[in-house]
C-alpha cells in the first residue's frame, strides 16, 4: 500500500473553517487599508486678491437644501469654495462664499459644517438672510465648533429665513491651527456566519492654516411631528 494511501484528507467542515478564516483575513485587510486612508490633502488659499467680488451675494443660484424628519437619515447639500466661487468685498476683505436656500416651514435646526481638507480647513461665518436677501443675524466664526473631525454650527430656524449665506472670515485666515483628535470607530465584519467587530483609535496632532478655501455641508432636520 502506498504510505499516502493511510492519511486521511481534510474534512469538507475543516476546508470551510479555513475558507472562513481566510474571507475573515481578506474582510480585515480591506478595514485597514480603509482605516489608513486620509482625507485630500489641499493648499490653504490665503490670497484672493485676483476674484471678482461684489458687493451682495448672488442669490439666484442658491443651493437648494432639503429637510428631513429627525431620526431619518440626514440629506446634507454641499459647496465647495475655491477661486471659482463667488467673491464678496466686505469690511473687513474679501470672501469667498455659497449660499443656501432654506425650505418652508420649520421649525428646523440647522448644521453648517467646514470639512477639513489636509492642511486646509475653512475660517467659515455665516449670515441669514430673509426673502429680500437682507440680513437677519449671523452666525459669527466663534459659533463653530469641532464636532468629530468637522467644525460646526448648530442653529434653530426663525420664521422669514430664507437664505444662508456660509463665507470665508478675512481676519482668520491664514493663522495656524492646531488641535489633537480623539477618534474611535468600531466596525463589524461577517463571513460564514462569524462575526468580528473592530475598534480602532487615534490621537492625531495635527497642524492646519486657516483658509479662504473648502468645502460646506449643511443639513436641515425638522422635529419629529408630536403624537396625537
Amino acid at each position: 500500500m502506498w504510505p499516502w494511501a493511510t492519511q486521511r484528507l481534510p474534512s469538507a467542515r475543516w476546508c470551510s473553517d479555513m475558507s472562513t478564516a481566510l474571507r475573515i483575513a481578506a474582510l480585515l485587510t480591506v478595514l485597514c487599508v480603509g482605516a489608513c486612508a486620509t482625507p485630500p490633502d489641499i493648499p490653504p488659499l490665503l490670497d484672493i486678491s485676483a476674484a471678482q467680488c461684489t458687493q451682495q451675494p448672488d442669490l439666484a443660484n442658491a443651493i437648494v437644501t432639503v429637510a428631513t424628519v429627525d431620526g431619518d437619515s440626514e440629506k446634507p447639500r454641499t459647496a465647495t469654495l475655491n477661486l471659482r466661487s463667488g467673491c464678496i468685498d466686505g469690511a473687513d476683505g474679501r470672501s469667498l462664499y455659497a449660499v443656501f436656500a432654506m425650505p418652508d416651514g420649520g421649525p428646523f435646526t440647522i448644521s453648517v459644517s467646514s470639512l477639513p481638507q489636509g492642511r486646509s480647513v475653512l475660517a467659515p461665518r455665516a449670515r441669514i438672510l430673509d426673502a429680500q436677501g437682507v440680513e437677519v443675524r449671523r452666525l459669527p466664526p466663534s459659533s463653530f465648533l469641532f464636532r468629530g473631525p468637522n467644525l460646526t454650527a448648530l442653529y434653530r430656524s426663525h420664521p422669514g429665513e430664507h437664505y444662508l449665506v456660509v463665507s470665508s472670515d478675512p481676519p482668520s485666515v491664514g493663522k495656524p491651527l492646531r488641535r489633537l483628535q480623539e477618534n474611535v470607530q468600531a466596525t463589524t465584519a461577517g463571513a460564514g456566519g462569524i462575526f468580528v467587530t473592530i475598534y480602532t483609535g487615534t490621537d492625531i496632532a495635527s497642524e492646519a492654516t486657516w483658509s479662504h478655501n473648502g468645502e460646506i455641508s449643511v443639513s436641515v432636520v425638522s422635529d419629529k411631528p408630536a403624537k396625537k
